[in-house]
């Protein structure tokens, strides 16, 4: 890599990316500070060894050079090599560098050398962390200056040597702390890939699933009552036909259609968008209230909607209150009336559907098609379907969206109070 920019890859890059960072950031401080070392020339007349100085800035220009440029193209972080050579220069530099000054003057002199040999510290904070060899290689830095300055010893020594070890100290901890963020970074990362991919598969699960249940729904709740009554023998009346018409057409949109499974196309003529009035909640419980009356079903209906509620919501209210009906008509027996309570708006939804047969038993009775299809469906769509029944005493059906609230002690919501209808 030549660069910083470039499109995020992998995110072990990012690792890999923060490491290149830090290698550059000592490679740059490496070649800033190579410029200190000319300052000793300034006071030429002063040096004991004036050409000693000039080969001492050759010298560090040409090394800072090659570290930086090893810095910037390296694959990773700072080797063990380029550091311990980098110190090994430095080390080179203070005990020859500092000769070139008289005695009495080296550490007034030549204490420009300090600032590049300085980086060196740092680039053990960076590239060799907490461990032995790097306190080592600190250690022999802090040494060579202090030999260098001899015998021009004083209170500046001290600041010198200091700066030596919180160079290496404040860069360990900087690095640590790069290292830390970018580890974080690609952990998160990796997990908001994974997380990506799991919405993915559950959205493609739930329009699998969505498509699943508009199947049933339209084999169920159109189809089969159709099949079941012309295997029964029965009469087609009028409003038999219309259902078998409109079912038939439902059926042709499903299969011929690519947006067929989409309720507000299976409710259209044309597939086009439908008129306000033929899929609002109210109309499609009138529908489904007309249909049973036709069938001879003693249906006392009492519809008060001030709202409509989501679409997915309506379908699904409107194929568990078919289902309920259905089995009135199926299991019920010869009943004399049944009730159909249907009041909300678009906040919330309650359906009750009421008959005074011959009832069933909880406990010897096998759950069929509607609680495992429509009932079911209501519920994933945030509602509740409660179906309760005694032996002669008939059945009640309650639907309501949303679900009542869990209680705080998580216990199972409480059973929906009695409602005065009609009934």
């Amino acid at each position: 890599m030549t660069g910083l920019g470039g499109s995020a890859g992998p995110t072990w890059a990012v690792v890999h990316r923060t490491e290149q960072r830090m290698s550059r950031m000592v490679g740059y401080a490496r070649a800033a500070c190579a410029t200190f070392v000319v300052i000793p020339l300034f006071g030429w007349d002063r040096l004991r060894h004036p050409w000693l100085a000039v080969l001492i800035v050759v010298a560090a220009a040409a090394e800072a050079s090659w570290f930086a440029w090893r810095a910037w193209h390296g694959p990773d972080r700072l080797s063990r090599r380029l550091v311990l050579t980098d110190v090994s220069f430095c080390v080179l530099l203070m005990l020859v560098g500092s000769r070139a000054a008289q005695p009495h003057d080296r550490n007034k002199l030549m204490t420009e050398l300090v600032p590049f040999s300085l980086v060196a510290s740092a680039g053990v904070g960076f590239g060799l962390g907490l461990g032995l060899l790097a306190i080592a290689a600190v250690t022999i830095l802090m040494t060579a200056w202090s030999l260098a300055v001899l015998p021009d010893v004083s209170l500046k020594l001290g600041s010198d040597l200091l700066g030596f070890a919180l160079w290496y100290v404040v860069a360990m901890l900087i690095a640590r702390e790069l290292r830390t963020l970018s580890a974080a970074t690609a952990a998160a990362q990796d997990a908001a890939r994974v997380a990506g991919r799991l919405a993915v598969e559950q959205e493609r699960e739930a329009e699998s699933l969505r498509q699943r249940e508009i199947t049933h729904r339209e084999i169920h709740d159109y189809l089969l009552p159709i099949v079941d009554h012309v295997a029964a023998g029965g009469m087609p009346s009028a409003a038999l036909v219309r259902e078998a018409r409109r079912g038939a057409q439902r059926a042709r949109r499903i299969i011929m259609d690519p947006r067929g499974l989409d309720p507000r196309v299976l409710d259209g003529d044309g597939g086009g968008t439908p008129e306000p009035g033929e899929t609002g909640f109210e109309a499609m419980m009138s529908a489904v209230v007309d249909a049973f009356a036709d069938e001879g079903l003693a249906l006392v209906p009492f519809v008060a909607i001030q709202g409509e509620p989501p679409a997915p919501v309506r379908e699904a209210l409107v194929a568990a209150t078919r289902e309920a009906l259905r089995n009135v008509v199926r299991h019920a027996g010869g009943v004399d009336e049944v009730s159909l309570f249907v009041e909300g708006d678009a906040s919330g939804m309650l359906v009750v559907v009421r008959d005074r047969g011959v009832g069933f038993d909880p406990a010897t009775v096998r759950p069929g098609g509607g609680m495992s299809g429509s009932y079911q469906a209501l519920r994933r769509h945030g509602g509740q379907a409660l179906v309760t029944g005694r032996p002669g005493g008939g059945v009640k059906v309650t639907l309501r969206w949303p679900a009542p609230p869990t209680p705080p002690d998580g216990g199972a919501p409480s059973p929906l109070p009695e409602q005065e209808g009609p009934w």
